[in-house]
């Protein structure tokens, strides 16, 4: 394929690789440094049913493959016989009994004149190797999605801080509104929009306690749990993500398991078209037998009851050639197909690296920007606080800061936590390693 020298963002110049090679499994997640996560998508990684059923598969396509190399070896068989007949003689008056016992073993060989055998075992090796990449995949998969479940009940267990302390304060506010009304000095509408205020952030709390319910009994299921059996504390603070090196392009096809996976797919489609071609061509087959055969079970290891014999047949298909062609017509169609469908995991898998890249950088000067408006959003409260102190304007413009604080600080929140979910997005797309 036609790739790019490099990404977009921090890449390098191409560089000569080996063949590729099958994924190996690499714990990812302990670059972000968090015990809890951790301890989570390793849970993932051994105790998932998805994955687990994904290891069922692979076993099976290894013994696939194991079966298939036994097609290149003679079939050696035993076929004992032991038979009893009557034949009548003089017109029906006696009849005389005879024992057969025969006892042989039977050999056999296919030749691989045109490569049938040999294709077929290829076919199966390929798809082995694709097996356990998809083994590798699926468990890619379920530990990233463990780690974006987690970092979004972080987001969560943030959000919820900040609302925390904004009830606290908002509840600060309406006990001074509340001993100014006693007062005289503010007006009932004044208490009344500073208790829908604190009412309105508890509101809000309560939906984010139920977000974070569900989110925890995901992360029971991804973790091969049942849903509320686990229990996680709240974390609050967000750290940074890590810095994640991208490589070149090119290194994504040895890196990924899906796209090693669709590699391989690929290459048993091949191995595929070169058996339906055999199929055009004759087939040899050698015969050979030895035993013995006698009328007395006492009698079998004499000398005189030894067999033996040689041979081979020759078969070639006359009336189906149209199946053969279209058997061969077919193979090459899915050949072509499973080719497209590499070349587009490929194009994809480029598009999510440079989505990763480019949106951790567009993250971060936004999450840059972000903060300035929260500082400046608090100074406006401030302000605004001192003025309606010295009965310079009405709460109302107090309560408008307020929202505009929390709304910013949430915001804020939030551009962090899409930055560790983009990271694992950056990492999934990296194929896990780099």
């Amino acid at each position: 394929m036609d790739l790019p020298a490099s990404f977009s963002k921090n890449g390098v110049q191409w560089k000569r690789t080996s063949t590729p090679k099958v994924y190996e499994t690499s714990r990812w997640w302990k670059v972000f440094g968090d015990p809890t996560l951790n301890e989570l998508a390793s849970a993932t990684a051994s105790q998932n049913l998805s994955l687990q059923a994904a290891a069922a598969r692979l076993r099976e396509a290894r013994a696939i493959s194991r079966s298939s190399r036994t097609a290149v070896l003679p079939a050696l068989d035993f076929n004992g016989d032991l038979s009893r007949t009557n034949n009548s003689v003089f017109g029906g008056v006696g009849t005389v009994k005879r024992d057969t016992v025969t006892l042989p073993l039977d050999l056999s060989y296919e030749v691989d004149l045109w490569g049938k055998v040999r294709r077929q075992v290829e076919g199966a090796d390929a798809r082995e190797a694709s097996s356990q990449a998809s083994y590798a995949a699926t468990q890619l998969t379920l530990t990233a999605d463990t780690a974006q479940t987690y970092w979004a009940l972080r987001a969560l267990d943030a959000d919820r801080a900040l609302l925390v302390n904004s009830i606290a304060l908002r509840k600060e506010t309406l006990g001074l509104i509340e001993a100014r009304f006693r007062a005289g000095t503010v007006n009932a509408l004044d208490v009344s929009r500073a208790q829908t205020e604190v009412a309105n952030v508890e509101a809000e709390l309560i939906g984010v306690d139920r977000d974070r319910s569900e989110l925890v009994n995901a992360l029971a299921v991804l973790t091969g749990r049942n849903a509320g059996s686990l229990s996680l504390s709240a974390q609050p603070k967000l750290q940074k993500p890590p810095s994640i090196p991208a490589g070149v392009p090119a290194d994504l096809l040895l890196r990924r398991p899906d796209l090693y996976a669709a590699e391989r797919n690929v290459a048993a489609a091949n191995a595929d078209i070169g058996v339906a071609k055999a199929a055009y061509y004759p087939s040899l087959r050698l015969r050979a037998r030895g035993g013995a055969e006698t009328g007395e079970f006492t009698e079998v290891f004499d000398t005189d009851t030894l067999i033996w014999s040689l041979g081979s047949s020759l078969t070639y298909p006359i009336i189906g050639q149209k199946k053969i062609r279209a058997d061969f017509d077919a193979a090459v169609a899915r050949h072509q197909a499973v080719s497209l469908d590499y070349k587009q995991s490929v194009l994809v898998a480029l598009r999510e690296a440079e989505d990763g890249l480019s949106g951790l950088e567009y993250l971060r000067r936004q999450e840059e920007a972000q903060k300035k408006a929260v500082d400046a959003a608090q100074n406006t409260l401030n302000i605004s606080r001192q003025r309606f102190s010295a009965g310079l304007v009405s709460f109302l413009e107090v309560v408008d800061t307020e929202r505009t604080l929390l709304t910013n600080q949430r915001l804020a929140a939030s551009f962090q936590a899409q930055r560790l979910a983009v990271t694992v997005n950056l990492i999934k797309a990296l194929g896990g390693s780099w």
